[in-house]
Formats: structure tokens, C-alpha cells, sequence
């Protein structure tokens, strides 16, 4: 079953862009709410800023509106072969009528679909197909029609098959474990679902209108494959989890460390792929947060029984009250507020009570404190986990029976359809009614006309670029000495590192392939180089090949051989390193720390793998050294979602430049290439911090506290606890090709009203460019605000943390960021908030060198000190 999860979960690759194609005139029909929300996005409107001269003031909304319609309805002519910035080299399309006989796969990616059968062809087929009435009601008279046998099929859900058919209620096979992480994941279809940037590179844009539009697009992509019979679910699971540990295998599927950002991109996520622009105004699709709560950790692995060691399936995270409130809860919370129709709990134990089974949380904080209705499923094999591996209670049919009251709706596996016994009826019927009112809000049980019914194609040019924009928004420029980038024209530019021709390696995990057979078979991919060809005009390339792969343990052009990279004949070096984010070769991912190479050697970082520490493998780590005796300035770009110890080459003069992209998805060349050419400017910042690598050495990835403790020696965990001394570049750090300055304006007191209202208290940043660099593109930044509770506080106060951020364009920009009372509560050791008054500090992202500013808190309101 597992094998099986992750055979079907873990395929890379993505759907085709850049190199090929024009924009073809039936480009399909979307949604006016989609497309409104992809003007709204305002670097789509930018296409190429080539003269130093051209203005760098914002476009307006109706030019960004023409520009959306632009893209999405004209055709326009194929690019040359050295194009770099015309619109249409970012709007491929993929055909997919007919059999391709030139394509191994083509005719099962081209065969035809059958959409799913009606299951109220009209309002009188079944007593609930009658939309006009409560929704309660109607699946109240369905789910009461069900026997026992058909009930606990419902409850589990096999990972290929999903949940059968009951074709005499007209009710469709479903599947309730799809993934929709940065693009929907489903394999050799055609078109292969765009693959959008890993969700940690899209977080650090910082640009709620951007993962709005993404999920938006997203979704339009899963409602048209269930449309056409392609799949058969819209219920998607995204990973909010917290990026707790640097080692943390997953890291690259979440927001970030922080659960201000990780909550406010949770809920912006799930608005956009909930979107009420289906059929008849209901949900594109449906979003399932995951993993509730407190994942952080894969383990040992292997599935030998009993586990030698602790994994994610048996591991206990011990976590304190204060933790779980602060920094565990509320992105589920966020979830839940948002609407959310799903949420996925983890494979851990919370404080000795298995998540599948932790009905505290499940039933009482997710449905009865924050108002989740939606349905609950575990993870993979998760309640099998309750018995079998945490030893929780002794036998499966135990198992389905703590589940169910734990308040699992949904189970990712067959215990409780083999296990579960008469007397779990009502708890068996209770989840179905949670899982079919999902169905039911989705629309899948109203009458529709078909023309409600699209399968047209959606408009992949517009995803493509949009993509291709998440993959610039989201890098982030960690140094710049000298100014060395944008490069110059005319330069002769040396390109090494393993990952410059990188197809699957820079989409990230849990992404979609033309060809789960063949992950290399990437077309759609742009590789750094293919980006650099493009994109590099006046440039003279000097591609050097060899050197060391990946995990390589030397920089040797083929190890043994004794023949390292010779210095090129070249003015510029550009590395292009990192980590891989899946292993192609074994795709259990419960079996990598004891069968997969590369887990084996700390250069994989994916689900069933962590790391041992946060050291580039040391091939790359030779490279780099190496290329920094040269004499030549070095600009390294990282592809890695977890931070790698960049201590040595942050202050190494030989690298002059560091860029850093995540794993920024298909268009990763393209992006890479006209950020590196001043076409584009990096404007993003990080949202987990990079340690050195001692601070790994301090404690095991198990610890599960926040907070430090000096006499354990113990540093803590993320930037609101960790000392900088163990700090390369923190959490929000990210430079610009702009310089700007910042400065605070002056705000008044906030009283609070009698009432009773919470009041607010403004504080105001004005952002303005003091050197633009030549121009070449409009300014952008994200202006993060930080407060920095007093010394009164107390132990458990955190140094600082994130309350609000924005994204502003233009020469000069002023946000007013409001703030209530409970932007200044902190939680004590029960997990209760509560209002701490005093001197606060407010202060903005590094590297800005604006002081501080004093917010005097009291019970009434706050005021600041003006400076």
C-alpha cells in the first residue's frame, strides 16, 4: 500500500513550456474570477524590460486587465530562436487530439476519457438531487440508504482506486488522496498539469495575489481533468506544516518557519482553489490542509516490523502547550476560518495520543473551537499505524474503532473496511455524512446542464507564465559584492554545477510527469542552461561539462580519473548547485534511508528522507572552492527547498553572488536566466532561515521545543527563538538589484472604544528606490514587519515575530499596516494568549538598516514614538 502510495504520489515532472509552440486560438475557456485574479497580479504585465531607459514607474489595472487578455485570447507569432521577453515565449500549448505515434506514451496520454456519469441527470432521479433544499438534509437521506458493508467501503480509501462506486444511488468511484502542493499531480495525461514553483520558493514572493491566482489556476486544471474523466476526485491536499527542523526532508512542500506566514498563505491558498467559479457557483475544487499537526520528522525509515527505529509512523512528538498554540495550530486554524472542506492528520502522536485518533484535537479544537466542517483523512496507512506501530491499542479492529470516535472521516487505507464490526455504524455513518457533504458542496450531486460541465481546455499559455513569474518572484538574492549582478553584456559567462542542465531536478517533489516512466522526458522543462541559450544574447557561453553530479564526493570530472574542472577561458563563473528533491530510482519513499543512495549520502532531501546536516555534498563544495581561486568572480545559484550552511562563501570574495530559487518549477531557466541578465530583479525573501552548520550539531531533529535552554545548551528552533550567532542569513532576508531606503511615518494613539471593540494601532512604512540600478525593471520589494515584545515578556516571549507583511512596485510606496490587541498577545505555558503591555519594538526585514521603533502598549491602545 505504501509502495503503491508513493508510486502514485511522487513522479516528477511537468507540462511543456517556452522552446515550442504558438498560442492557439482555441485556447479554452476559463473563468472571469480566474482571470481577474491573474491581472491583479502585477508582474504579469511586465514582459521584457531590455533598455536601461524604460520607465520604472507600476502599470495600472486596465493595462494589467489588457494584458491578461492579451495573453489569453490573441494569437501571437513564434519567437526566435534567440528570444528573450516576447510574451509569447512563455505561452506554449500542447496538443492532445489523436494518437501521437512518435511518442512511446502518446496514445495512452491522448486516449479518450470518458466524463463522469450524471448522479442526478434531474431532480427527481434520487430523493437529495434536489439543490433547492438543505444540503444537510439531502445527504442525511443519502448516507441513510447505505448498508454497513457499503459504509466502511466509503470510510477507506485505497490510493489508486480510491472509494467504489454504488451505482445503484448513482454515486462515482472517488479518490479522496490527490495533491495539488504547487500544481496538480497527475501523471501522463495530456496536458500534463502545469508545474508551478515549490510551494517554499512561491512563499517567499510574499505576494498574496500571487498564490491566490495560483490556486485559482490550479484548480482550474484539476475541476478540467475531472470534467473530462481524466480523474476522478476535486478534493486536493496542500502541506501547511511548519519548517521546524533545516533537515526536515519536506521542508520544500511548506510555506516556511514562520505560522503567521505559513496561516496567512494557508488561507489565501485555500480561497483561491475554493473559488466559487465551478458549476452553478460552486468550489473550483477542494482544498485539504495537511498534515494536522506537529510533522516535522521522517526518520529512520524501512518497513521492517517492528521499526528499528523511530519514523514518522510510530514517533511521539513531544510538544508543550505553549508550542502547540504558537507555532503548531494556528495554520489549521487558518484552514478552518477559510473554509477549508478538508484536513489531513499527520502520521505522528501528539504528547502519547496518535493524530488519526486524537479526537481533542480533531473533534474539539478543529470542529468545535474554529468551526471546521469539512471532512477529516489520514494519511497513508496511518490508522494501521495506531495499533501496529504506536502500539496505541492492540488489535485493528481497535484501531478503526478509536479512529472513528478520534474523528476520522476518511481513511487512507482498508483497516476499518476489513476491521470495523456492526457496532460502528453510527461513527461509520457520522464520517460518510462528513465525507459526502464535501461531494455535495463540490456540486457533484446537483442537476447540471452541460454546458456547466467544461471540457474544454484551459488556457495553459497563462499558466505557463504564470509560473514562469512565481519561479522570479519567489528567488531570493542572498549576496551581492560588487554589484556583480545583473552580468554585463558582451561577457563571456563559464556555466558548471551539477544541476545546470537540471529537467525534473528543479520542480521539487510531489510534481506531475509527462512520463512517469522516464522523469528526464521533460520537454516542458526549461533547464538553466536552455534559459541561459535563450535569454543570454551578446553573451558568449562556455558550458563546461563534467565536473561532479549531484552527491558526487569529489569535483573530479569523472570521479577516480584525478581530472578536476580546469579554470575556463571565461569572465564570469556561474555554478549552478544544490540538492536533489526526489530519488527517481526508488519511489517508496519509506524504504530511502536504508535502500536509496542518495538519501545515504545527505544530498537528498523528500518525503521518507531528512538529512543528516546541512553541508552542500562535497563534490559541489570542491567546485566551489576551487572556482573561487580562480580569479573570477563566482555567482552561485542554489537549487535546494531546505537551507544549506552557506557560512564560508557568504564572506568567500571569490563568490560574489548567491541566489537562491528553491526549486522554482518549469520555468526555472527561463527565470534563472533573466534574473541573472538584469531583465528581471530578485525581489524575494526568505521564509526559513539558514543556519550555520553547528547549529544542527546542537540538537537532535527530534526535539520538538521552541524555546532554548541554556542550560541544556539547547538553541532553540526558527528565527523567533534561534540567537543570530548561529545564523548565516535569517528568516526575510533578500537583496535587490534597487537600493532603498526606508523610513517611519508618524502614527497617533488607538484607543479602545467602549464598546469594547478591539482597537488598532497603525504603524506606517513608506519604501522608496535611492539607486535604481540602471532600471532595467520595475522596482519591487516586500516590506516584512516584525514586533519585539519587551523585556517584561518573560521566557517564553519570542526575540521577535513576523505580524504583517506587503508587496509594493513603483519609485515610492507607503503601507499603513494595522495592527488589533492581538497582534501583541503572546501565549504562556497553557497555550493562552494574553495581552503583554509595555515597550514593544517594531522593526522590518534584513538587511534594511532603519532603526526600530518604539510601540508603547497598554491596555487601552498603543502609540508609537514617531521616529
Amino acid at each position: 500500500k505504501q509502495s503503491a502510495r508513493s508510486n502514485q504520489l511522487h513522479p516528477q515532472s511537468a507540462f511543456s513550456i517556452a522552446l515550442r509552440a504558438t498560442l492557439g486560438e482555441g485556447m479554452a475557456a476559463t473563468t472571469v474570477a480566474a482571470y481577474l485574479a491573474l491581472a491583479l497580479l502585477q508582474a504579469s504585465a511586465r514582459g521584457a524590460a531590455t533598455d536601461a531607459g524604460e520607465s520604472c514607474q507600476p502599470i495600472d489595472d486596465a493595462s494589467l486587465m489588457q494584458m491578461a487578455r492579451k495573453a489569453n485570447f490573441e494569437k501571437v507569432a513564434s519567437p526566435g530562436a534567440g528570444t528573450c521577453g516576447d510574451p509569447s515565449w512563455f505561452l506554449p500549448t500542447e496538443e492532445c487530439e489523436g494518437p501521437d505515434t512518435t511518442d512511446a506514451w502518446g496514445n495512452r496520454r491522448r486516449k479518450v476519457y470518458t466524463p463522469p456519469a450524471a448522479s442526478c441527470p434531474n431532480t427527481t432521479a434520487y430523493t437529495w438531487c434536489d439543490s433547492n433544499e438543505a444540503l444537510s438534509a439531502r445527504v442525511d437521506k443519502m448516507v441513510a440508504e447505505m448498508s454497513f458493508d457499503e459504509l466502511a467501503a466509503q470510510v477507506s480509501c485505497d490510493i489508486f482506486g480510491g472509494v467504489p462506486a454504488i451505482e445503484r444511488l448513482g454515486v462515482n468511484q472517488y479518490n479522496y488522496i490527490r495533491e495539488n502542493n504547487h500544481g496538480l499531480l497527475w501523471n501522463d495525461v495530456c496536458p500534463v498539469p502545469t508545474m508551478f514553483p515549490q510551494v517554499i520558493t512561491m512563499a517567499a514572493s510574499f505576494n498574496r495575489t500571487l498564490w491566490r491566482a495560483i490556486g485559482v489556476a490550479s484548480a482550474i486544471e484539476t475541476r478540467y481533468n475531472y470534467n473530462t474523466g481524466k480523474q476522478n476526485s476535486l478534493f486536493t491536499q496542500t502541506n501547511f506544516n511548519i519548517f521546524l527542523d533545516p533537515r526536515w526532508g519536506r521542508g520544500q512542500e511548506v510555506p516556511g518557519e514562520d505560522p503567521f506566514l505559513n496561516t496567512d498563505y494557508a488561507k489565501t491558498w485555500t480561497k483561491g482553489v475554493q473559488a466559487p467559479e465551478g458549476p452553478g457557483g460552486v468550489p473550483l475544487a477542494g482544498t485539504s490542509c495537511k498534515h494536522f499537526t506537529a510533522y516535522t520528522f521522517e526518520g529512520a525509515g524501512g518497513w521492517a516490523y517492528p521499526f528499528p527505529d523511530s519514523n514518522r509512523h510510530n514517533f511521539n512528538a513531544v510538544v508543550p502547550e505553549v508550542d502547540l498554540a504558537d507555532t503548531h495550530l494556528p495554520m489549521y486554524k487558518g484552514c478552518a476560518e477559510a473554509g477549508a472542506l478538508g484536513m489531513m492528520t499527520s502520521y505522528n502522536a501528539i504528547n502519547g495520543v496518535p493524530m488519526a485518533a486524537n479526537g481533542p484535537f480533531t473533534n474539539g479544537k478543529a470542529r468545535e473551537d474554529w468551526g471546521f466542517t469539512g471532512a477529516v483523512v489520514t494519511d497513508c496507512g496511518a490508522v494501521e499505524d495506531i495499533w501496529l506501530r504506536h502500539k496505541y491499542v492492540k488489535t485493528a479492529t481497535e484501531a478503526a474503532g478509536v479512529a472513528l470516535k478520534g474523528g476520522t472521516d476518511i481513511e487512507c487505507g482498508n483497516t476499518i473496511k476489513t476491521s470495523a464490526t456492526p457496532a460502528m455504524k453510527p461513527d461509520l455513518q457520522k464520517a460518510v455524512k462528513a465525507s459526502f457533504g464535501v461531494r455535495f458542496k463540490l456540486g457533484e450531486f446537483d442537476v447540471r446542464p452541460e454546458k456547466n460541465l467544461s471540457t474544454k481546455l484551459y488556457d495553459q499559455g497563462a499558466h505557463a507564465k504564470l509560473a514562469y513569474e512565481a519561479a522570479v518572484q519567489g528567488a531570493v538574492l542572498l549576496k551581492n559584492d560588487r554589484k556583480t549582478l545583473p552580468l554585463a553584456k558582451g561577457i563571456r559567462l563559464a556555466v558548471l554545477g551539477p544541476l545546470k542542465h537540471g529537467t525534473w531536478e528543479v520542480l521539487g517533489n510531489y510534481a506531475a510527469y509527462k512520463n512517469s516512466a522516464n522523469w528526464s522526458d521533460s520537454p516542458n522543462v526549461v533547464t538553466p542552461v536552455q534559459g541561459l541559450q535563450q535569454c543570454g544574447s551578446g553573451v558568449t557561453l562556455v558550458v563546461t561539462e563534467g565536473g561532479p553530479y549531484v552527491c558526487s564526493p569529489t569535483d573530479q570530472v569523472i570521479p577516480g580519473t584525478n581530472q578536476a574542472v580546469q579554470k575556463p577561458e571565461a569572465d564570469v563563473v556561474l555554478i549552478v548547485a544544490g540538492l536533489y528533491c526526489q530519488d527517481e530510482q526508488l519511489q517508496d519513499v519509506d524504504r530511502r534511508p536504508e535502500e536509496s543512495g542518495k538519501c545515504q549520502s545527505g544530498c537528498l532531501e523528500s518525503e521518507g528522507c531528512d538529512r543528516p546536516g546541512l553541508a552542500l555534498p562535497q563534490g559541489q563544495r570542491m567546485l566551489i572552492d576551487r572556482a573561487a581561486k580562480w580569479g573570477l568572480p563566482v555567482v552561485l545559484v542554489l537549487m535546494s527547498g531546505g537551507p544549506v550552511d552557506l557560512a564560508d562563501y557568504a564572506t568567500m570574495t571569490g563568490v560574489q553572488s548567491i541566489l537562491w530559487m528553491g526549486y522554482p518549477g518549469q520555468a526555472a531557466g527561463t527565470a534563472m536566466a533573466r534574473l541573472l541578465f538584469g531583465m528581471e530583479r530578485p525581489t524575494g525573501r526568505l521564509t526559513h532561515t539558514f543556519y550555520k552548520g553547528t547549529y544542527t550539531d546542537a540538537l537532535s531533529i527530534k526535539d520538538m521545543n521552541m524555546r532554548p535552554d541554556s542550560k541544556k545548551g539547547y538553541p532553540g528552533r526558527t528565527y523567533r527563538f534561534v540567537a543570530d550567532k548561529w545564523v548565516v542569513y535569517p528568516f526575510g532576508h533578500g537583496l535587490s538589484y534597487h537600493e532603498w531606503k526606508y523610513s517611519w511615518a508618524a502614527t497617533p494613539w488607538a484607543h479602545k472604544p467602549s464598546t469594547g471593540l478591539p482597537w488598532k494601532c497603525s504603524v506606517s512604512v513608506t519604501a522608496e528606490v535611492v539607486d535604481s540600478a540602471g532600471c532595467r525593471s520595475k522596482p519591487e520589494t516586500s516590506i516584512l514587519l516584525f514586533l519585539l515584545p519587551p523585556r517584561s515578556a518573560g521566557p517564553l516571549a519570542p526575540l521577535k515575530a513576523l505580524r504583517a507583511f506587503e508587496r509594493v512596485s513603483g519609485t515610492k510606496s507607503t503601507v499603513t499596516f494595522d495592527l488589533s490587541d492581538k497582534d501583541f498577545m503572546l501565549a504562556g505555558a497553557d497555550g493562552t494568549f494574553s495581552l503583554v503591555t509595555g515597550t514593544w519594538l517594531a522593526e522590518l526585514a534584513k538587511p534594511s538598516v532603519l532603526a526600530p521603533r518604539r510601540v508603547e502598549v497598554g491596555k487601552f491602545g498603543c502609540k508609537c514614538d514617531g521616529r
